[in-house]
C-alpha cells in the first residue's frame, strides 16, 4: 500500500517504508499516519467517550460489591493474588467451615504486611464472629454473582432468555462453550454433542425471532441471528500439532458433521485461536474445510487472527489470498489474543523465540495495521474488529470512512459481562456489535473469570485506565506509537 498524501512519518525504524511493514520483527517496522484519519480517529474516539460515560456507573456497573473489590485488586496486587485464590478454590469447597477458613486464610493480612485493606480487616473480624454465616454466604452469592456477570449460563434453556435480551438492545451474540484441551475421548464427545444441541436449540428457536434493525443486517443483507465459537482442540483428546495430518483429518470427521448441521439452520460458525503452537493447525483445517465442495460457498464461516503475534500481519497477507482462491467471503475476527503469559512462558523456558510482542503499543499498532489490510479487502474478506480497547475501534471506524465503507460492512464485538456503555454507545452509533458470550458450568469456567478479572485490574488495561484511572481520553486516544517510550513488558490484551 502506498504511503498515503500528509502523512505524518514516525520512523520508527529502518524497516519497510510501506504503511504495511515486511519485516515480522517487533522491532523492525515503519509506520506512517495519515493526518485525516488520525483526527477522525480522535473525534470518533472521543465522541464514544462522551456517550459511554453518561450511561457508565462504573467498570462492570453491578453494585457496591463488586466495584469494591474492582478497586480493592487494583489498588494492591497482593490483595489481588489473595482474592484471586480464594475465588479459584471456592467451587471445590463444599461445607460452610471450609470456606470460613479459607476465607479467614485468604482474606488476612500476609505475614509481615502491616497495611492491609480496612473492608478486609472487617471481614475477617467479622469472620471470627458469631455473624460468620451470613459472611460465608455473601461470599459465595458475590463469586456466583461475578461468574454470571461472564458466563450467560449452563445451558441452552438457561442461556435463552439472556440472549433475547441482548438482542432487545440490538446486540447480536457468538456462543461459545466453556472448555477446551479437553482430555478423553468421553469429554470430546460430550463437547460435540452440548455444540450440537446448542446449534439445534437456537437455530430452530431463531426462526420465530424478529429481525433488528442493526444486529441482524450487513451491508451485503440478512446475516444469520445465531453465531456460535468452537475450540478445536475440544473435540479430539489426541489433537497433536506434531502430528498435524492426522490431527486434521481426525478433526475434520468431528467438525463436519457439525457444520453441516450448522448450515441447515443458516447458523455462524467461528474457529477460535488458542494458543501459538495450534495456530497451523487451526489455520490449515479452517482451509482445508471451506474448500471442500459442500462448505465453499457457505458465506458465514469465521476464523480468529492474532494481532499479538509477530506473524499476525503475514497472516492477514495469507488469508486474504485464501478469501481470493475461495471466491466465496468469510469472517476474520481481529483481536489481540489472550494466551500472552502462557506464550512468554513457555518460550523462556524452552529458549525459543517468543511469538507474541513484549509491549501493549506493538499489539495495538499491528492491530490497527490488520485492520487496515482487511477493510482493503472488503468485500472479499469481512472484519470483525474484537477489542475493548476505544483507540482500536475508533481508528477501525475511521479507516472504514476514509475507504467510503458502510457502517454496516463490519462488525465490532465484545465480551460479554464487560463495557457495556461502550456497546450502548457504539449502538447508538449506528454500528453492528456482537458479544462474545461464554456458557457452562462454573468450574470450567473458573479460568475464564479469574482471566478476565486480571485483565481488567491490571495496570495497561485500557477499561481500567478509563474508568477507575481516570486517565485523559486524549491521552486514551494516542497513536499507539506514541507509546512506546513509556512501555513496560507488561501485556494487557483489550
Amino acid at each position: 500500500m502506498s504511503e498515503p498524501v500528509g502523512a505524518i512519518d514516525l520512523n520508527l525504524s529502518s524497516g519497510s517504508s510501506s504503511n504495511i511493514p515486511s519485516s515480522n520483527s517487533d522491532h523492525e517496522y515503519h509506520h506512517a499516519i495519515d493526518a485525516s484519519i488520525e483526527t477522525r480517529t480522535l473525534e470518533i474516539g472521543q465522541k464514544i467517550f462522551r456517550r459511554s460515560r453518561k450511561l457508565a456507573a462504573g467498570l462492570f456497573n453491578q453494585g457496591f460489591w463488586q466495584e469494591k473489590m474492582m478497586k480493592l485488586t487494583t489498588g494492591d496486587p497482593r490483595v489481588k493474588i489473595q482474592l484471586f485464590r480464594f475465588v479459584d478454590v471456592l467451587p471445590v469447597l463444599k461445607s460452610e467451615r471450609l470456606k470460613r477458613e479459607h476465607l479467614i486464610e485468604y482474606l488476612s493480612a500476609p505475614d509481615g504486611v502491616k497495611s492491609w485493606p480496612w473492608l478486609l480487616k472487617l471481614a475477617t473480624s467479622l469472620l471470627k464472629s458469631p455473624l460468620q454465616s451470613g459472611i460465608v454466604k455473601t461470599a459465595d452469592r458475590q463469586v456466583k454473582s461475578m461468574g454470571d456477570l461472564f458466563i450467560v449460563g449452563k445451558n441452552p434453556e438457561e442461556i435463552l432468555p439472556r440472549l433475547q435480551k441482548l438482542r432487545q438492545q440490538d446486540v447480536s451474540f457468538t456462543l461459545d462453550i466453556l472448555g477446551e484441551a479437553v482430555l478423553s475421548e468421553a469429554e470430546a464427545k460430550e463437547y460435540r454433542e452440548q455444540y450440537e444441541r446448542i446449534i439445534d436449540y437456537l437455530g430452530e428457536s431463531s426462526s420465530t425471532w424478529s429481525r433488528m434493525k442493526s444486529c441482524d443486517y450487513s451491508a451485503k443483507g440478512e446475516i444469520p441471528k445465531v453465531n456460535v465459537s468452537i475450540k478445536v482442540s475440544a473435540f479430539d483428546s489426541l489433537v497433536d500439532p506434531v502430528a498435524q495430518e492426522v490431527s486434521i483429518s481426525r478433526l475434520q470427521e468431528r467438525i463436519e458433521p457439525l457444520l453441516r448441521k450448522a448450515m441447515k439452520w443458516g447458523v455462524f460458525i467461528n474457529f477460535d485461536m488458542e494458543q501459538y503452537s495450534f495456530k497451523e493447525l487451526t489455520r490449515e483445517l479452517f482451509k482445508r474445510i471451506l474448500m471442500k465442495p459442500e462448505f465453499k460457498d457457505y458465506p458465514f464461516f469465521g476464523v480468529v487472527n492474532q494481532a499479538y503475534l509477530k506473524c499476525s500481519r503475514e497472516d492477514i497477507k495469507d488469508w486474504i489470498r485464501f478469501a481470493e482462491t475461495r471466491g466465496c467471503p468469510f469472517t476474520i475476527r481481529l483481536v489481540k489474543g489472550a494466551y500472552w503469559d502462557y506464550e512468554t512462558i513457555v518460550a523462556n523456558q524452552n529458549q525459543w523465540p517468543c511469538p507474541v510482542f513484549e509491549h501493549k503499543w506493538e499489539s495495538d499498532l499491528c492491530f490497527e495495521n490488520c485492520a487496515t489490510m482487511l477493510l482493503d479487502n472488503y468485500p472479499k474478506i469481512e472484519l470483525a474488529a474484537a477489542s475493548h480497547n476505544i483507540r482500536s475501534l475508533a481508528y477501525t471506524m475511521a479507516y472504514a470512512e476514509h475507504r467510503k465503507l458502510p457502517k454496516n460492512s463490519f462488525e465490532i464485538q465484545m465480551l460479554h459481562g464487560m463495557s457495556g456503555a461502550f456497546k450502548s454507545a457504539l449502538v447508538e452509533m449506528g454500528m453492528r456489535v456482537r458479544e462474545y458470550c461464554p456458557m457452562g458450568d462454573m468450574l470450567p469456567g473458573l479460568s475464564y473469570l479469574v482471566r478476565r478479572l486480571l485483565e481488567n485490574t491490571a495496570n495497561d488495561s485500557f477499561l481500567r485506565q478509563s474508568f477507575m484511572d481516570g486517565r485523559e481520553i486524549k491521552d486514551l486516544l494516542r497513536h499507539p506509537s506514541l507509546n512506546r517510550k513509556s512501555a513496560s513488558k507488561f501485556q494487557v490484551v483489550d
